[in-house]
């Protein structure tokens, strides 16, 4: 859904997704559905953040259709205990939560996935941020909608973490021939990295679904991350708290407050003039929390 905000700024509303809460994690993961009903799947191993959106929309979907869950986290596990947001909307599935250092979250996978394969389950492994070339076919489809819409954007930008969608996007707009620009924001990676797996996963998704590469240049800025992933400065958090009254939308610090800032700052120095269309991925339970 396109909310026009002035005839040359627009919002995609990723947000208000109908399903697992909402947002791009969770239409990524209801673009997994037929190949883990189709492959008979009974379980899925993930991994994130104590407040990931990607393992909030994954637990919930395990719920809704009787799956078992493994989410190997990261993070402070008294906070995930006491805090609201996404890990509350965790711990009140029945997902089994693995706590472990970042250097063991590989380890602890696949010992999750042996485990229930001991079981006689056959489990799903579910890279984190629904990192799969099905949730990123959802945002190749999308483009055909943003095309039909009237709204033409010369300017994407969105909040960029494990690149999935930010590739989507591109791998659209090179399957429907548009000449739009997609900046992302960095939210946790430096821009060589992010960069990088975005160019190679892009190019992996034209191969998969038979699209012209089209796209040279992959554009992401890391200037905004002010320390790394969930940090932010006075800038940042005075656009989350206006961003109801200002847009009528909520902006978190982690996600979404952040892209929007580094999209304020990138038009304001580069003088960038056209229609501008802000991608807001999602985060409202990081918003609450």
């Amino acid at each position: 859904m396109i909310e026009s905000i002035n005839p040359s700024f627009a919002i995609f509303r990723d947000d208000l997704f109908p399903l697992l809460g909402g947002g791009n994690k969770a239409r990524k993961m209801m673009a997994l559905h037929n190949t883990i009903q189709e492959g008979q799947y009974t379980s899925i191993v993930t991994t994130g953040g104590i407040q990931s959106n990607h393992c909030r929309a994954t637990a919930l979907y395990c719920s809704k259709y009787n799956l078992d869950c493994t989410l190997v986290l990261h993070g402070n596990k008294e906070k995930f205990l006491t805090e609201n947001g996404n890990a509350k909307l965790i711990r009140n599935t029945n997902a089994s939560v693995i706590f472990c250092n970042s250097d063991e979250i590989s380890l602890e996978m696949d010992k999750a996935m042996l485990n229930y394969k001991a079981l006689g389950q056959k489990p799903f492994y579910l890279y984190g941020g629904g990192h799969t070339l099905e949730g990123s076919k959802a945002y190749i489809d999308i483009i055909e909608e943003i095309k039909k819409s009237g709204f033409a954007p010369d300017y994407i930008f969105l909040a960029s973490g494990t690149g999935s969608t930010h590739a989507g996007l591109l791998a659209g707009i090179s399957k429907y021939q548009l000449k739009t620009k997609v900046i992302g924001i960095s939210v946790g990676r430096e821009k060589k990295r992010s960069e990088k797996i975005i160019k190679e996963f892009y190019s992996e998704l034209c191969k998969r679904y038979s699209i012209p590469e089209s796209v040279n240049n992959i554009t992401v800025a890391d200037e905004f991350l002010c320390g790394g992933y969930e940090k932010f400065n006075d800038e940042i958090l005075q656009i989350s708290n206006n961003s109801y009254i200002k847009y009528g939308i909520p902006l978190d610090t982690t996600y979404t407050a952040k892209a929007f800032y580094g999209m304020q700052q990138i038009i304001k120095k580069q003088m960038i003039t056209g229609n501008i269309l802000f991608w807001n991925t999602g985060g409202i339970f990081n918003y609450f929390n």
